[in-house]
């Protein structure tokens, strides 16, 4: 935790492990927030993220069930130190001192949540574990820090290499690698000499940008300015944080136009163009720019200013969400739309990526399921298969297959249509879980039976909005019928489905499944939401004199598996393998 010091040397900012990840997501937010420290400027309160504190708990689980371990392997050899606030300086020179002598002892195999502290720095390292345990004397220490991510981050990297550096500061003898213990209980070993130099690279740009900040001068001091510009010490903001987005609005920034992305943004504003209103105003396209690219975000940012729902002002509360400005760019890209039928399909998942099986507290290794598999027909009438466990998403995923197999024999021209990749990429994920049905699969798209909407809109529209998502472009085609679940957002539902199965299992089902309704009447809307969509982009085909092209018949077409299907089928072996199937 990064906090502010006085103790009669001067204020001076102590930073963490963890303000390395910070300041490498968004410099300019963890600036700001030192700023806000200072008295410069007020706090900004970031939005609650309930996925985000649910993975933080089980995190917490994760890391509590690794210190269960090794007070099990070792027995008396584990030495726990109590939980310090990094605020607390009687405190946290008692952790050290502790963990200094803990460090020493040859009889200790395993300390837990280690403190290390300097006029700069203070840590908290989850593990540090004798590299031999067993050995007679002591051996060199291994940094070890619990993630429940499956694979190794840069920034969960850069801690672990913290905690290094500060064994070689104490002359401490440390292992030349350091271990993350992923959620999926596998471990990814790295060796120090890899990471050493992109850690000092972070340290030194730590270093500079809170030297940057004259904090000697508290609440006198100049804010850090959006857009700083100042050569090499140019702060990096990320746009997409709460912090970012605030400044973004005030300043009108180019990052206001949908689809804008940083390298074109500095494009542009090294010509000169600054704000989302000289974008729409220009006429000469910027240097090493294309002009249909300049066309297209000058367009967006022109809809945008035009658009009830530009998102160019603060945000005003309204009863009916405000409709979209939009223009129809590439009509040709709608005529790539498959002709209506009517065994068409409109299918959605929702699921829960932090779910997985847990059998007599054993986590275990697969880690995400699709709990609700909802797809409504040409009718709207909406069906869906729920899976609770692993063993019931596999029978999800076949039974699906078999109905779509079914009526694909009435309806041979069917399509599956979706908004954004999601589902077939799950499909495909899940038939590589489970080793059952990839040819079938793999064939639903090679014949082209998924159709995705999303890059048909992106490519076809401009549309007044800051985002292309689904529920955005929803008042062009929606009317006054909205969204009646309690669930509004994709995050939320997973929460709620959580708390679902939490009640369930506590004897509530009633209450669990008044839940679970709400959530499939959520899907049910989502899949609704992808019909409209498609009849409406079809609507403006038919405007532009467009006439869908007919499938090619899919008996012409004899199956042979692709590269994909024949890399599944070699993973589903090795899986059935490592089972002993």
């Amino acid at each position: 935790m990064r906090y502010i010091e006085d103790s009669g040397r001067g204020a001076r900012v102590v930073w963490s492990a963890s303000d390395l990840k910070a300041a490498a997501e968004c410099e300019f937010a963890w600036l700001r927030a030192i700023d806000a420290k200072l008295g410069r400027v007020p706090p900004v309160v970031e939005p609650v993220d309930l996925t985000l504190e649910r993975a933080g708990r089980l995190g917490t689980q994760h890391e509590l069930r690794q210190l269960d371990a090794y007070r099990a392997q070792y027995p008396g050899r584990v030495v726990e130190l109590p939980e310090t606030r990094s605020s607390d300086a009687v405190a946290v020179a008692a952790a050290v001192s502790a963990t200094d002598a803990a460090l020493a002892d040859p009889d200790v195999a395993v300390v837990y949540q280690a403190v290390f502290a300097t006029d700069e720095f203070i840590g908290f390292a989850d593990f540090l574990v004798r590299e031999d345990p067993n050995a007679t004397g002591p051996t060199p220490w291994v940094v070890q820090d619990t993630k429940l991510a499956r694979h190794a981050r840069v920034t969960a990297l850069m801690q672990l290499a913290a905690y290094a550096d500060q064994l070689d500061r104490l002359g401490v003898a440390r292992s030349d690698r350091v271990e993350l213990l992923l959620g999926d209980g596998s471990t990814s070993t790295h060796a120090v000499r890899d990471l050493m130099p992109v850690f000092r690279l972070r340290r030194e740009r730590l270093r500079s940008l809170i030297a940057d900040r004259d904090v000697a001068a508290g609440a006198d001091g100049d804010k850090i300015a959006w857009g700083d510009d100042r050569g090499a010490l140019r702060v990096v903001a990320c746009g997409r944080c709460a912090t970012c987005d605030a400044e973004v609005v005030a300043h009108r920034d180019l990052l206001l136009v949908a689809g804008m992305r940083p390298v074109q943004r500095d494009r542009l504003r090294a010509d000169g163009i600054r704000t989302i209103d000289d974008l729409a105003a220009a006429r000469e396209t910027p240097e090493r720019m294309s002009g249909d690219t300049f066309a297209g975000l000058r367009t967006q940012a022109r809809l945008q200013l035009d658009s009830p729902a530009g998102g160019v002002e603060a945000p005003v509360a309204t009863d009916a969400p405000p409709v979209p400005t939009f223009e129809v760019v590439l009509p040709t890209a709608i005529g790539a739309l498959p002709r209506p039928d009517r065994g068409d399909l409109f299918f959605d998942f929702e699921g829960d990526p932090l779910y997985t099986d847990d059998a007599d507290g054993v986590v275990g290794t697969a880690w995400g399921i699709d709990y609700l598999f909802g797809w409504v027909d040409d009718d709207e009438r909406y069906s869906a298969l729920w899976a609770h466990t692993f063993a019931e998403e596999r029978r999800a995923l076949e039974d699906f297959l078999d109905f779509v197999a079914l009526r694909r024999r009435t309806h041979p021209g069917l399509h599956i249509y979706h908004y954004a990749p999601y589902e077939p990429t799950h499909l495909l994920a899940m038939a590589a879980r489970y080793g059952v049905r990839e040819a079938e699969v793999d064939t639903l798209l090679r014949e082209g039976v998924f159709v995705d909407l999303y890059p048909i809109v992106r490519r076809a529209l401009r549309v007044g909005s800051r985002s292309y998502s689904i529920k955005k472009l929803e008042p062009l085609y929606m009317g006054a019928e909205v969204r009646t679940s309690a669930v509004q957002r994709g995050d939320d539902s997973i929460v709620r489905y959580v708390e679902a199965r939490a009640l369930i299992e506590a004897g509530r089902e009633a209450e669990g499944a008044a839940i679970l309704d709400d959530l499939a009447d959520y899907n049910r809307y989502d899949c609704v939401s992808t019909r409209r969509l498609r009849n409406w982009l079809v609507e403006r085909a038919r405007e532009a004199n467009l006439r869908p092209a007919a499938d090619v018949d899919a008996a012409e077409r004899p199956y042979e598996p692709s590269p994909r299907a024949e890399a599944l089928t070699r993973l589903a072996g090795a899986s059935a393998a490592d089972d002993g199937a």
